[in-house]
């Protein structure tokens, strides 16, 4: 017997060509077009499905109903000019639920995916009896299996089996299998056009996708009250505004975009079956653009930018560097993350080897942070400047918390790859693969705006420190601390500035900076 077999590799070129050619292929209204299928060869399709009884929603267009819908034409042709349309064959199209698909048999070291009348008769095969005689050896029981017929004097088949309703009772990954396995048919060349229209009980996302709609619909609405308290303080403190808070305002109006962007890409195609391609094509550039310029802003803040010192200085040249590479490798990422939503072809394999240079980058900006949180909190604790202090204390345990979250959330998500377990836990695959590094980002992203809030504090940062033991509420800084005593100093240097971005001097004995 002969197997159609495409290779990873294939799969993921066919798969970033079918963005390009195929508009239907980006959704579960999925478009075929002149397709082949030879004898002895089986295509199939994996959506992951909701029964009526635990979808989270059985809004419109879906209205609670779950089936599998096939609108297809089959046709075949001589593969020589004497091969006339006198003879009889049928295509087996079946719907098989579970998280493996079972497909053929082995005996003596060799495979077997159709079962023949030769194997059936000497009984090697218990997935292959007299009854499975040319049909796909499907070991997996929960098979639904109808029949496309080829009568005699016909080059298309009858329209009984192309135009099949397979209804979802049950949740969990469902597969479409189209098998030639009619020994009848070996002279002809069998070809299939239409469309298959896959139907969760709330519209056309599959399952694993869903919980993308609410999400990114709550984090829309988390940026906009976000956006509005932060216009508002800009507003009340225009004169106090500096260079990092202008800074902020920009990730915060890319990440509000970015939600609202993905949030009705999700709309439109959970509603129509087909993802629009401008919207799509844009949600990916504005994620990655909001993922590059989030991680140079942390890069800034951990430097102390416009806070500590007037400028980046030498450090703009690495920043910028930095966001030009991880854009490139990001993007990369990204578009495959996004196919495989709906392109299951797309190996988890091959994602998780493009995510190692991504990772690399993450792991080179995260050293980079930390290093300069460090020496950038012993810098402060040197001149007791308190309050700026107690700040980036705060944004460096933030930091810590996201960092341990990322570490085990990746290495549990690299388990469930390498054990091949990532079909079992469907349901929440859309938080470890995606989700989590969203929230994540939302709760580091919070902390710098909650600590670096315009206020009229501010211009208190051109002022010198006359105790050791200071306060600032404005900061969220709790009273037992102590008070603070400030005047007024006379100064030409920037507003933010501690001095010149050279090591301080320290006398050892009295911890004083000359």
């Amino acid at each position: 017997s002969r197997m159609a077999h495409t290779s990873s590799c294939a799969r993921m070129i066919a798969a970033a060509s079918w963005l390009i050619l195929l508009p239907g292929a980006l959704g579960d209204v999925y478009k075929y077009k002149s397709t082949s299928l030879d004898l002895g060869a089986y295509l199939v399709r994996r959506v992951e499905m909701y029964s009526p009884d635990d979808a989270p929603s059985h809004s419109a267009p879906g209205n609670g109903a779950a089936y599998i819908q096939l609108e297809l034409n089959f046709e075949r042709k001589g593969k020589y000019e004497n091969v006339t349309m006198e003879t009889e064959g049928q295509i087996e199209i079946a719907a098989v639920r579970g998280t493996t698909l079972e497909i053929g048999d082995s005996y003596n070291g060799t495979t077997y995916y159709c079962c023949t009348k030769t194997l059936a008769d000497q009984a090697v095969l218990p997935s292959c009896t007299e009854e499975k005689v040319d049909r796909l050896i499907v070991r997996n029981h929960h098979v639904e299996a109808k029949p496309v017929v080829f009568y005699k004097g016909n080059g298309a088949a009858s329209a009984h089996g192309g135009n099949s309703k397979f209804h979802v009772t049950k949740s969990g990954p469902h597969v479409l299998v189209m098998s030639n396995c009619d020994p009848r048919l070996k002279h002809y060349e069998v070809s299939f056009s239409g469309e298959s229209r896959w139907m969760n009980p709330y519209g056309f996302l599959p399952a694993t996708t869903y919980a993308f709609l609410p999400f990114f619909g709550s984090m829309s609405l988390i940026y906009g009250l976000l956006a509005l308290v932060w216009l508002v303080l800009n507003a009340l403190h225009w004169r106090d505004v500096v260079m990092l808070q202008n800074y902020i305002t920009c990730v915060l109006g890319v990440c509000l975009v970015e939600n609202m962007i993905l949030y009705f890409d999700y709309a439109h195609f959970n509603a129509t079956g087909a993802r629009h391609e401008f919207v799509f094509v844009l949600g990916i550039i504005i994620t990655m653009v909001r993922r590059t310029i989030s991680r140079m802003l942390i890069m800034a803040v951990s430097i102390g930018f416009a806070i500590v010192r007037p400028d980046l200085g030498k450090n703009k040249k690495h920043i910028l560097n930095f966001g030009v590479v991880y854009f490139c490798l990001g993007l990369t990422q990204q578009i495959l993350i996004d196919l495989a939503k709906v392109h299951t072809g797309i190996g988890d394999r091959w994602r998780t080897l493009l995510s190692i240079p991504v990772a690399a980058a993450d792991s080179g900006c995260y050293w980079f942070i930390f290093i300069s949180l460090y020496h950038l909190i012993t810098m402060l604790r040197v001149r007791q400047q308190i309050v700026k202090l107690s700040v980036y204390k705060t944004f460096t345990k933030v930091l810590v918390f996201s960092l341990i979250c990322a570490t085990m959330f990746s290495i549990y998500h690299l388990y469930l790859t390498a054990s091949r377990q990532v079909i079992q836990y469907w349901k929440i695959w859309w938080l470890l693969d995606e989700g989590i590094w969203n929230i994540l980002f939302c709760i580091i992203f919070l902390a710098i705006c909650f600590l670096f809030r315009p206020s009229q504090s501010a211009k208190r940062y051109a002022y010198s420190q006359l105790s050791t033991d200071m306060a600032d509420d404005e900061y969220g800084l709790e009273d037992d601390i102590g008070n603070v005593e400030m005047q007024p100093v006379e100064t030409d240097e920037p507003l933010f500035a501690l001095g010149d971005d050279e090591e301080p001097v320290v006398d050892k004995k009295t911890a004083k900076v000359d």
